[in-house]
């Protein structure tokens, strides 16, 4: 076997095979937003083929996009190196060591598999909005997450594997949430999957499944109502404790390499700024100023909003964000909570899109998707001109070259 060739000891750890491409990206970014609109208008004029064919074609567009985005960000250069030279430090989860083969022969490999990823995300919002009769507007939907300051993190800084993780629970949560009924072959295989994907599961797993206490109150009402069934009742309530017990025995396998890695990161002096950033702000206000005009357009009454549950769930990830957000601004457990942020945000922003589609206030997603585009064109792809790509890790550094040309 050849000697691996030179590479950085510690980040950054992108030396070459880098360049600028603005142009090249902003291309794509209007692409995907003229894609966007072609969604919306085959939607209307009900055209199911053609609804497909700009699907596919949108996602398409941000698998290329995210794919050389991401190429030249730290951790996708040294997983792609180590993958080939030293497998001992590719990822350690036991999903990633399955999918080492698949990985190689990907075009830019890790970079390849973000892309698939961020497709991933955008896919699963447009099903999402299939299965909610909101056609029209899955394209916009998947832009708001695929391009959310919300989910630096996972998208835009290729933390792969935990956004990954993330997903996979997402039919848990909508049907925790009662946003869907995903078939349950559907829920067991995401939980398995997300527990081998990213030990950050062992934290996922109870902030998917928590929207279900809110449905405590409700359950116990409704139990009190029916007649007693005796074990009519027990088979019932048998499959959520089979589920609760499958739920128990996961985390007992993964807790151990889970508490290894909180005291890793407890340890750590790193965590990312992300959730304070200005644009984020700016995204929360404006997200509050979209409910507010949808408040009084639907002239909804203050006092069953409250009751609704859904309202509930959308203030409680509200407010479980913003406690993030003040936990790195005071440092408190900052190297643990600036790594929930983004697992959060994705819930909040589900939350936040069945919740506008439920009262039928679709148009005011304008005001957060207006913040999320605008700081997507000028605080990112533009100012990816004045990147010194080579010299450090940065996303929307592009590789130079075709990948069959990448030196790894």
């Amino acid at each position: 076997m050849p000697s691996p060739p030179p590479f950085p000891l510690v980040a950054p750890f992108r030396i070459d095979q880098v360049t600028q491409a603005p142009q090249l990206m902003a291309a794509l970014f209007w692409a995907q937003v003229a894609m966007a609109l072609a969604i919306q208008l085959t939607a209307v004029l009900q055209r199911p083929r053609l609804w497909w064919a700009a699907v596919g074609l949108f996602l398409g567009l941000i698998l290329i996009f995210f794919t050389l985005a991401s190429w030249g960000n730290s951790d996708t250069t040294r997983f792609s190196h180590a993958l080939q030279w030293d497998p001992a430090l590719s990822p350690p989860e036991l999903l990633w060591v399955v999918l080492r083969p698949l990985i190689l022969v990907l075009p830019y490999r890790m970079a390849g598999l973000h892309g698939l990823i961020a497709t991933g995300f955008a896919l699963a919002i447009v099903l999402l909005a299939r299965g909610w009769r909101a056609q029209a507007w899955a394209g916009w939907w998947a832009l708001l997450i695929c391009c959310s300051p919300l989910l630096r993190g996972f998208l835009q800084n290729a933390h792969s594997r935990q956004a990954l993780a993330t997903l996979l629970l997402l039919p848990l949560f909508l049907q925790s949430a009662r946003l869907s009924q995903p078939p349950r072959s559907l829920l067991g295989v995401g939980v398995v999957l997300s527990a081998l994907s990213h030990n950050t599961f062992v934290w996922n797993l109870p902030i998917s499944f928590s929207p279900w206490l809110v449905r405590l109150p409700e359950l116990a009402a409704r139990r009190r109502d029916q007649p007693s069934g005796g074990q009519v009742g027990w088979r019932r309530w048998l499959p959520w404790f089979l589920l609760a017990g499958a739920l128990l025995v996961l985390l007992a396998l993964v807790a151990p390499a889970a508490l290894q890695r909180f005291l890793d990161y407890s340890n750590d002096d790193y965590y990312n700024l992300y959730p304070l950033r200005p644009v984020v702000g700016r995204l929360q206000r404006a997200m509050a100023l979209g409910l507010v005009v949808a408040c009084v357009q639907r002239r909804l009454d203050p006092r069953m909003l409250l009751r609704c549950s859904l309202t509930q769930l959308l203030l409680a990830f509200g407010l479980f964000y913003m406690g993030i957000q003040a936990s790195i601004e005071q440092h408190w457990l900052a190297q643990i909570t600036s790594r929930l942020a983004d697992g959060v945000a994705f819930f909040l922003l589900i939350l936040y899109l069945a919740w506008l589609h439920r009262y039928r206030a679709h148009w005011c997603l304008i005001f957060p998707l207006w913040v999320t585009l605008q700081h997507w064109l000028d605080g990112r792809i533009l100012r990816s001109a004045f990147y010194a790509c080579g010299q450090n890790d940065e996303f929307l550094c592009v590789p130079d070259r075709w990948p069959w040309q990448v030196r790894y």
